[in-house]
């Protein structure tokens, strides 16, 4: 055999990987080497529970911005990384008016952006980027900063020690630099915004968060176009005769925002958050022996069939007042009830409405936790608070 053939041979022995391959690689290696664990998104014990009963991936470690950056320019296909990590989508719905979805939002972005520990104080937090796409101009940096900030000072013990002022606002400015904040006007800016994400996160010059993951894409009001596009598809049908809608319509659009957001999920393995007001009325039922709410959703087919999990936000209810009571009695009961009021607090709970097409480990997962999968927490001027009881 001559040198050349034997050189040829040879050639066709070898293997070649990409970055992406071999990150996969190594990432299997060392799971083989340690126990199965469940992953976590949000850092929230029973949030997380709620969605791996539902995903169940294998555990995943999120690669940073900057390694994800530099494989998809290494390989021909840009959506390899990740892809093996099936990522959820998870909803918060608000039951009425003031339902406290906004406030449990808050408290999930900054888990999201704190790290694991700051001076010596434990946080637990997920230390990640957040891009927060803010729909209905309704999200509050201000609120967001004193939710951090009660957070932080609530993990400080003993064993600690204090943080200064200065500490504080220093981690708080560490931590805001990794939130994107975009606000769509429309639709068709909304899907604009995210056909560009790629590219934005992917330019590690214009932000300072390349060494770290994206842990969620943040839907604020995710309903806040809706009734525009269903206005617009009332106005072609009378146009057209009642001929079909154009491609611009409520079914598309939603088609095309669910097709951005699991593209995006499949290169940066995040997690998506969206919030919604509910427009039908609460209900109960009993289902497979638990009491659970149902909530039927008004938003398009191509959406309820994205999100993972919904979760049906509300405030505890507060008795009200006797039937026959006078005006003056009233009066006198006023600031008492305004008090309880205050102090009530706020539930979220895992939507029932699709459980029938939950798959049967799904189902039984959830039903093992029963009561677990109930999120109390209360909102106060400057917390969140989910370490309370019932």
């Amino acid at each position: 055999m001559s040198a050349a053939d034997l050189g040829a041979r040879l050639l066709q022995e070898v293997k070649v990987e990409g970055l992406d391959e071999f990150l996969q690689t190594l990432r299997s290696g060392y799971e083989t080497q340690r126990p199965r664990a469940e992953s976590k998104y949000t850092g929230q014990a029973t949030i997380d529970g709620i969605l791996n009963a539902f995903i169940r991936p294998e555990p995943y470690y999120p690669h940073s911005i900057f390694t994800l950056a530099t494989a998809t320019v290494a390989t021909s296909d840009q959506h390899r990384v990740g892809r093996s990590n099936q990522a959820p989508a998870l909803e918060l719905v608000g039951a009425f008016p003031c339902s406290g979805k906004k406030q449990l939002l808050y408290y999930l972005v900054a888990q999201l952006l704190l790290p694991l520990e700051h001076e010596n104080v434990v946080l637990r937090g997920r230390g990640s980027a957040v891009v927060l796409l803010d729909l209905g101009n309704t999200f509050s940096l201000l609120r967001l900063k004193h939710v951090m900030i009660g957070y932080v000072c609530s993990c400080i013990d003993d064993r600690s020690g204090p943080l200064s002022i200065e500490n504080i606002g220093a981690l708080m400015r560490a931590s805001f630099e990794h939130l994107h904040v975009f606000r769509p006007q429309s639709s068709l800016s909304l899907l604009g915004t995210l056909s560009n994400l790629q590219s934005y996160l992917f330019d590690t010059s214009s932000h300072v968060s390349a060494n770290r993951a994206l842990g969620a894409i943040v839907v604020n009001d995710v309903d806040a176009f809706l009734w525009q596009a269903r206005l617009e598809d009332a106005e072609d049908e009378i146009l057209a005769n009642n001929a079909a809608p154009k491609s611009g319509s409520l079914t598309s659009q939603f088609r095309e925002l669910v097709a951005q957001l699991r593209q995006l999920q499949s290169i940066f393995s995040c997690l998506v958050i969206a919030t919604s007001s509910a427009l039908s009325s609460l209900t109960y039922s009993r289902v497979d022996g638990l009491h659970v709410p149902i909530l039927q959703s008004h938003m398009p087919a191509a959406w309820k069939a994205f999100v993972t999990a919904r979760l049906i936000v509300k405030r505890g209810t507060v008795q009200k007042f006797q039937y026959g009571m006078s005006v003056e009695e009233a009066a006198k009961e006023a600031q008492q009830r305004q008090e309880a009021v205050e102090k009530s607090a706020f539930s979220a709970r895992l939507d029932w409405s699709e459980s029938e097409a939950w798959r049967e480990d799904t189902r039984n997962t959830i039903k093992a936790m029963g009561v677990n999968t109930d999120l109390i927490f209360k909102v106060a001027a400057d917390s969140v608070d989910l370490n309370v009881d019932d």
